[in-house]
């Protein structure tokens, strides 16, 4: 065989090779290229909705000072209008006064012409008591009101330095998960985080609360599941710690991670936490299991046995009453029903598929509506052949 024809195989498979990497990277490619396209529309998009959004809320900026400017103007309208009618009043007094005071100047003169002392006299002190009553002398010669209207002087220069500093909103930083607080405790895990130091920034809004997603996984140290696995969410967290519970610890791993959210926008997330999540994890060992028994998964169910063929001695007794009497004792039949119910269950058992060694472990078991009453208990392997680990009865 000639080194020719050894090295073609070679060769064929470094192709084979090379033509799989290209072919993985031309894939690559188009996904990146599908990514970016998809990305240019939802910014066109995401562009024309916060476009609309700022359009509305500068109209509802304008609105709000064109009621105000509104108000502010009847309130000026107002004052000039009663200053107006008290100055008019005073005006008018004053017209009156003035011709009062005029009929009784020319009255005056006329008495100084008069010959005769006793019309001079009376003429006289007529004169005296209009002068006493006359409007003039009880009107004051001060205008009521003043043509001030210095206490409606406005200056806008805060608002207009705040209308200046109008900005877009900040998106909250991301929190930071406190790690020394991480506690996981049965099928618990409680951690906190502090907020960002930038939370609060005079041009931010204060935030009003946190989502924290957590994802189970196998791997130390987050990365992004080959599965897609879904994060499981807690949204609205208005304190800056939670509890989770519930949990199943079927990995050795749980991922945290937490963001902050404010009126309108929510942050990014903080740098995911791995928190560990060492469990006692078993199945059942349907091999162990009664025949009436179905396995599946960690799920235990049966069909419970009925009464009269587990108790021949009762149906001999309803045969016998039926000599006495073709309907029998409402009385006696409620105590017969009632001893079935007392009396009779079914009494199972199935192994779990794991041994326990050392340590302490904590599981749950959780009944199905329709059960009435469960056991469970440990042995030692030493006592398997006499274990009756779960017991079902009234």
């Amino acid at each position: 065989m000639t080194l020719k024809a050894l090295g073609k195989p070679l060769f064929c498979e470094a192709l084979r090779r090379i033509i799989s990497t290209l072919a993985n990277k031309n894939e690559e490619l188009q996904n990146f290229l599908g990514t970016v396209d998809r990305t240019i529309i939802g910014l066109q998009d995401e562009s024309c909705k916060v476009t609309s959004e700022l359009e509305l809320e500068m109209e509802k900026l304008s609105s709000a000072l064109e009621e105000k400017g509104v108000e502010l103007r009847e309130a000026i309208v107002e004052e000039t209008q009663r200053k107006k009618l008290e100055l008019q009043k005073q005006l008018s007094d004053g017209k009156f006064a003035l011709l009062s005071c005029e009929e009784l100047l020319e009255f005056a003169n006329q008495t100084l012409s008069i010959s005769n002392e006793e019309e001079f006299l009376k003429a006289a002190k007529e004169i005296k008591e209009r002068v006493t009553m006359a409007p003039a002398f009880r009107l004051t010669t001060r205008p009521a009101v003043s043509e001030s209207m210095a206490k409606y002087s406005v200056d806008f220069s805060m608002e207009r330095s705040a209308l200046q500093r109008l900005h877009f909103l900040l998106v909250p930083k991301a929190p930071e998960i406190d790690i020394s607080s991480c506690i996981v405790c049965d099928n618990i895990i409680s951690f906190t985080w502090q907020p960002s130091n930038d939370a609060a920034c005079a041009t931010s809004r204060p935030t009003e609360c946190y989502d924290v997603e957590y994802q189970k996984t196998d791997v130390n140290g987050w990365q992004k599941p080959a599965g897609e696995t879904p994060w499981e969410k807690i949204c609205d967290i208005t304190d800056t710690k939670v509890t989770i519970s519930g949990l199943k610890f079927d990995t050795c791993f749980t991922v945290v991670r937490v963001r902050a959210k404010n009126k309108m926008a929510a942050g990014e997330f903080s740098e995911p936490v791995t928190i560990e999540t060492r469990a006692y994890n078993f199945s059942f060992d349907a091999t162990t299991a009664h025949v009436d028994l179905k396995v599946q998964g960690d799920t235990v169910t049966w069909e419970p046995q009925g009464v009269k063929s587990h108790d021949p001695r009762l149906k001999g007794k309803e045969n016998k009453s039926s000599s006495r009497s073709a309907t029998p004792s409402p009385n006696k039949t409620a105590a017969i029903r009632a001893g079935r119910d007392r009396f009779s269950g079914e009494s199972y058992t199935v192994l779990g598929d794991q041994d326990m060694i050392g340590g302490c472990h904590y599981w749950e078991v959780r009944p199905l509506a329709d059960w009435k009453s469960l056991t469970q208990s440990l042995t030692s392997r030493l006592y398997l052949p006499s274990l009756f680990g779960t017991v079902v009865s009234p």
